[in-house]
């Protein structure tokens, strides 16, 4: 039985042995294992003739030029209110009538002591000229009469305040007020303003003043979240800058106000130059700001440093020198220099 143990371990010995062999020489056999590095699939395109624009990015909000609120000269109680928001209204038209009846009994009073003071005056000159008056009554009566006349004058014009017309042709923006309220000067009765004579108010950093200072015809373009565009003139430029903000005013007139109403908040995008060139889309460069071209030669991305010219919102430039090359434009993340990428949209080619 010992025997037969001591051969069984021998046994297992040798079949280890033999099978750490046949290991050896399969290993053994097997050439290099070459590592292939991973073909990136990518998107390509060349160049193509844009217009880049060396912009400012503002904001701001739709003003009116003017803003004119139309304050009654007297008061009284409201006993029609003719507008609303949104309503045009032409120059000298009525928005309001205030209760006139104080203003008519006080314009009867004023004509009665100016008619009184009036007749009195024409007796005495009368007998002023026949010598029956002396000259100190005449000229009494003809102060108390021109006074008398003054407050007739003064009461004719109050009674003619109570009916409010607008000053102006323009859209009403605001009527605070409505019939049976109360009428005074403290509070407008309306806000009338023309709409198609709208401007924008901004803020440009102090950085930009003399560039813009120096500029002759200045190209501003205004749009809002809505859709509305259009072009705007300069209309006044602050000739200081404000310690405090470091920027300086600046307002423009919009050319096509039809799409705008105040209080609207619009983009503003002031040109600074204009040129074409060629151009690929802003997401064809990587987190860095640099491009890759690829080469058909070697089948791999090659990366261009300092190939942006100059860029906008949308497109990039690069010198006219790569006006054929074929930029990767979709791949790009993880992409190295020197890797093998495979295009995938082979009409580029």
């Amino acid at each position: 039985m010992k025997k037969r143990g001591i051969a069984k371990y021998i046994v297992l010995i040798v079949l280890f042995i033999c099978i750490m062999a046949a290991l050896v020489l399969f290993f053994s056999s097997r050439g290099p294992v070459a590592y292939e590095r991973p073909v990136k699939p990518v998107e390509v395109m060349r160049p193509e003739k844009r217009i880049i624009q060396d912009t400012i990015q503002l904001t701001g909000y739709i003003e009116a030029d003017a803003m004119i609120p139309v304050v009654p000269f007297v008061s009284g109680t409201i006993e029609d209110y003719l507008i609303k928001p949104g309503d045009y209204v032409e120059k000298d038209s009525v928005i309001a009538e205030i209760d006139k009846e104080p203003y008519e009994l006080q314009k009867a009073q004023a004509e009665a002591a100016y008619l009184g003071l009036s007749s009195s005056f024409d007796r005495v000159d009368a007998l002023y000229r026949k010598g029956a008056a002396t000259q100190q009554d005449m000229e009494m009566l003809r102060t108390q009469r021109d006074a008398a006349k003054a407050q007739l004058d003064l009461a004719e014009l109050q009674l003619s305040y109570a009916t409010v017309t607008s000053p102006v042709s323009g859209t009403v923006l605001m009527a605070p007020s409505a019939t049976g309220s109360i009428a005074s000067s403290e509070s407008p009765l309306a806000v009338i303003s023309d709409l198609s004579d709208l401007v924008v108010s901004v803020k440009v950093g102090e950085k930009y003043f003399g560039m813009i200072s120096s500029l002759d015809d200045i190209d501003v373009r205004v749009s809002s979240p809505t859709g509305g565009e259009s072009r705007a003139e300069v209309v006044s430029i602050a000739p200081y800058i404000d310690p405090t903000s470091k920027t300086f005013d600046m307002k423009v007139h919009l050319l096509s106000p039809a799409s705008f109403v105040p209080g609207m908040f619009v983009n503003i995008t002031i040109v600074l130059s204009e040129d074409e060139c060629y151009a690929l889309p802003s997401y064809a460069s990587d987190a860095g700001g640099g491009l890759y071209i690829y080469s058909a030669e070697s089948g791999t991305a090659e990366y261009l440093e300092d190939s942006i010219d100059r860029s906008d919102n949308a497109w990039i430039s690069v010198p006219d020198s790569y006006s054929d090359a074929l930029f990767i434009v979709r791949g790009l993340d993880g992409l190295v220099s020197g890797m093998p990428v495979a295009v995938v949209n082979e009409e580029e080619m």
